[in-house]
């Protein structure tokens, strides 16, 4: 499942980072349904309907919260009230792919109720999301553990960016998704 914020904060393509998944996904058995410029009090009734195996976030954040949408506008979600809507599933995902900057703080409150999560520590633009992303699940679809997807996913971003930081691996990083 691939949620989405409300792109306007920072000016991001969300549309586009979907878009990367449906292509890599394709060919598989992997289902995405995706939901823009969510709002917190969908995620809990979205998650225990579909029971996704994976929760992709997309969004901005700034100062410990994340921008998700509230009437058509901007508002900004404390993490802990994230990690506290994902906690009240019935059957959580088991990959939570955090795709937004300085997601790190989230993602280690989220392993109580997610078995792996993929954070980033630091800022990101969308070029690298998207590039991240693609090759993350591409090689999830041919059933690599959680492991060995996020590093070909790092190797991919790291020939154009070298100096890059990378995504951090919480949880059971040996995971088998599928």
């Amino acid at each position: 499942m691939f949620v989405s914020g409300d792109p306007r904060p920072g000016r991001n393509d969300f549309g586009a980072e979907a878009a990367c998944i449906r292509q890599a996904v394709a060919a598989s058995y992997m289902q995405l349904t995706e939901m823009a410029s969510v709002r917190l009090a969908e995620i809990c009734p979205t998650l225990d309907t579909f029971r996704p195996t994976i929760l992709h976030i997309a969004a901005h954040s700034s100062f410990g919260g994340i921008h998700l949408t509230q009437d058509s506008g901007d508002l900004c979600i404390a993490y802990e009230n994230l990690r506290e809507q994902i906690s009240r599933v019935r059957h959580p995902p088991r990959l939570a792919v955090l795709n937004f900057c300085g997601s790190t703080a989230l993602a280690d409150e989220m392993t109580l109720a997610v078995t792996t999560v993929i954070s980033w520590p630091h800022a990101m633009d969308d070029g690298q999301a998207r590039t991240f992303t693609r090759q993350l699940y591409q090689s999830l679809t041919v059933r690599r553990s959680v492991a060995d997807s996020c590093k070909d996913a790092e190797a991919e971003l790291i020939g154009p960016h070298p100096d890059l930081p990378l995504p951090l691996l919480h949880g059971d990083a040996t995971a088998y998704i599928f």
